[in-house]
């Protein structure tokens, strides 16, 4: 046995303490790993019990005091974080041109994700060649006085002959048949979501009206130009969703013109009614299903119209207030509170006030007796009287807190959560009668409704989670946030996959969708592009990488879905490159960007609200010189200096412009890029466990980390714009 023995003076020999330093290096790096691990399961069971963070991650070790047993408190405490709230979060202005007459538009705080896919927009600019684009340069057809009206659509012009241009436009409806098949696609497919008509007032009582069906033709008719425009909306919606017909086809923009032509023939200005608002609820839905990404304003403008003509006829006050009831009292409740609800979901997804505040509303909520009563013989929707109330007690607040000039301390963004996860979600009875198709989308509809509000209620403490704590977000005093986000995020990204996979063709159409999933989408990519030193459950890079292969799918006949792909490939970019740096997780610094990518926004602030001015005429994006640039508080100071951005600078980010490539008719148009195809070699990527390169990978390194062949291509193209492949432009 071998006998350690000292010098003669003493001192033991330097092999002897060269070794027992490496042991003791060692074995400090594996009871390092081990208090992380146990750091960050605790912090995780932390945030499940309390909003506190617990007592044990509070408190910093520093090195000068970590013999002598005491302790430095370097975290920000829940009542800072309370008192304080959100910091620089007034959203993003887009310029295109002179500030005083420019074309300018504003995304607030919660409209991240609408900012950011203009913003993208620039980066990858649209192309007017694909077939949802035909519309606006197909030939007109009308007749020329019918045209006039739609061109000067909303204003109607003067001195035109409206009784014989009623007559015209009435001679382009199609026969019956066509027309209530239509109308009932129309109700099927958007009895999940909310009701703008009924199947009696659509169905049995304007269709016989204005087809005359038992009356005399020579009657002067009992119906208004509105009545006709609100035919019409019906009928281009109901083409749009029609499977039989491809996406964004010319039915639905021939009915969509004819609507607006009707709509001009009575001023929506001076002579309005119930029906003008719910024809102008329909034109802006049709707007947002086009295809034609340039709508998306009309979408949002002619939305705010409704709910301007709604307060302009006092729809928001209960209709008991002059003397309606039974069913008419019913049926203003039941569509007033269905607009409510899309105007403040509006004003959640792009950031701005909805047009109709929360505390005018005096508008009851219908019963569940009423309900019972007066939809006898109608399509099922998905929540009814409970969807009124979840937004009266839930949405409204939320909307309120997340549009407010101050925001709200973080102990009110706690109680919301608490009051929506309280407000349980009604199970709708299947019945076997039900027809699939709308039974599947109200299931979609009920497991995304409370996922979709606390993930727009956290989204931007989620950002500032991340930015304050890069390497651990759950050690923030608003960490909460970041996970219930990160939870929410993946629940919706799952019931999107799921859905689109039993209902391709209607989910497809329904824009909203994927403007949603999209944000979802943005929050598990900046998650896992940052590889923080945490594990979560699911693993983002893999829900990214879900996610991009169903925007891939749905890009094929979703022209919103086309439009943000190449967003979240972006994102993958750089999650597979942070994967594969060996500094990255060591530092748990955000990724560099990847070559000819040094300018671009950094998607985190972007989508988490930041204030962002974004100049069109000079190509740049600046910041507001007056805030900082840096998510993190001034309490956050525990992260090293090679963690923290440049704070309290102003400076601009060049946007490189990538060029698209030619788009043929019969698809929405997208990018063969390589790395969907497995079949076209390319490069693998690997990363060694063992002895990592400063100058990231060698060639021949072997790991634990390897891409599949149908990424691995796209990696090995970082540097070239999308829609390129090593051989120039892809062809179709």
């Amino acid at each position: 046995m071998h006998k350690c023995t000292k010098s003669e003076d003493g001192i033991f020999p330097i092999s002897f303490v060269g070794v027992a330093e490496e042991y003791l290096r060692h074995k400090a790096i594996k009871l390092e790993e081990r208090m992380r691990s146990l750091e960050d399961a605790l912090a995780i069971l932390q945030v499940n019990t309390s909003t506190q963070p617990h007592p044990l991650l509070t408190k910093i070790w520093s090195n000068e005091e970590a013999d002598s047993g005491s302790s430095v408190d370097t975290t920000p405490t829940m009542a800072e974080s309370n008192s304080q709230g959100l910091i620089d979060a007034l959203g993003t202005l887009h310029l295109d041109g002179d500030p005083e007459s420019g074309t300018t538009r504003f995304f607030g705080p919660s409209g991240g994700s609408e900012s950011l896919l203009l913003t993208g927009k620039r980066i990858i600019p649209e192309t007017p060649t694909s077939l949802t684009e035909t519309q606006e340069i197909e030939v007109d057809y009308l007749p020329p006085h019918i045209s006039k009206l739609d061109h000067a659509f909303p204003f109607p012009p003067p001195g035109l002959p409206k009784e014989h241009m009623r007559e015209t436009i009435e001679s382009y409806l199609p026969d019956i048949r066509r027309a209530v098949s239509l109308c009932e696609t129309f109700l099927k497919s958007l009895s999940w979501t909310f009701q703008i008509v009924s199947r009696q007032q659509i169905i049995d009582d304007l269709i016989p009206l204005i087809y005359r069906l038992g009356i005399k033709s020579s009657k002067q008719p009992r119906y208004g130009p509105h009545d006709l425009a609100l035919l019409f909306s019906v009928l281009a919606v109901g083409a749009l969703f029609d499977p039989a017909l491809p996406p964004y086809n010319s039915e639905a923009r021939h009915y969509q013109k004819l609507a607006r032509a009707a709509l001009c023939l009575q001023s929506i200005f001076s002579k309005r009614s119930i029906v003008t608002i719910k024809v102008l609820h329909l034109i802006s839905m049709y707007y947002g299903m086009s295809g034609v990404e340039s709508n998306a304003e009309l979408c949002y403008s002619f939305l705010n119209l409704a709910g301007q003509v709604a307060l302009q006829i006092g729809f928001h006050n209960d209709p008991s207030r002059w003397g309606f009831e039974g069913r008419e009292a019913y049926e203003r409740r039941s569509y007033f509170w269905s607009l409510f609800s899309q105007t403040l979901w509006q004003s959640l997804t792009i950031g701005r006030p909805p047009t109709i505040m929360p505390a005018v509303v005096d508008c009851k909520i219908p019963s569940e007796f009423d309900e019972a009563t007066y939809r006898l013989g109608e399509i099922p929707i998905t929540f009814g009287s409970w969807s009124s109330r979840f937004t009266a007690e839930c949405l409204a607040p939320v909307v309120e807190a997340t549009q407010a000039v101050k925001p709200p301390n973080y102990q009110t963004i706690l109680e919301l959560d608490r009051k929506i996860r309280e407000f349980s979600v009604p199970v709708s009875p299947h019945s076997p009668h039900s027809d699939r198709e709308p039974t599947e989308m109200r299931t979609f509809a009920q497991s995304r409704y409370r996922e979709f509000t606390l993930m727009f209620l956290h989204r931007g403490f989620f950002a500032q989670a991340m930015g304050d704590f890069p390497s651990d977000p759950l050690r923030s005093p608003v960490g909460r946030s970041f996970m219930v986000a990160y939870q929410c995020a993946c629940a919706l990204i799952a019931v999107t996959i799921d859905t689109f996979e039993l209902q391709p063709v209607l989910c497809s159409r329904m824009w909203r969708i994927w403007s949603h999933t999209f944000s979802s989408a943005v929050i598990v990519g900046t998650v896992a592009i940052r590889r923080l030193g945490i594990k979560l459950d699911p693993d983002p890079f893999d829900q990214l990488e879900k996610t991009c292969s169903l925007y891939r799918n749905a890009a094929q006949t979703c022209s919103r879905a086309k439009k943000a792909l190449p967003i979240l490939l972006r994102l993958y970019q750089k999650a597979v490159h942070a994967r594969m740096d060996p500094l990255q997780h060591a530092s748990h610094k955000p990724p560099s960007r990847s070559s000819g990518l040094e300018d671009e926004p950094d998607e985190l602030e972007v989508f988490g609200g930041r204030t962002l001015l974004v100049t069109k005429l000079s190509k740049t994006v600046s910041w507001s010189p007056q805030h900082p640039i840096q998510l993190a508080s001034s309490t956050a100071t525990q992260n090293s200096s090679s963690n923290q951005r440049n704070d309290y600078q102003s400076h601009l980010i060049n946007i490189p412009v990538i060029r698209d490539f030619a788009l043929g008719e019969g698809a929405v148009g997208l990018p063969e890029l390589d790395f969907f195809h497995p079949e076209m070699p390319g490069p693998s990527y690997s990363r060694s466990l063992c002895a990592p390169s400063l100058h990231g990978l060698q060639q021949g390194q072997q790991g634990d980390l390897m891409l599949d062949d149908k990424w691995s291509s796209f990696v090995y193209d970082a540097s070239l714009p999308l829609g390129y492949s090593h051989l120039g432009p892809q062809a179709r």
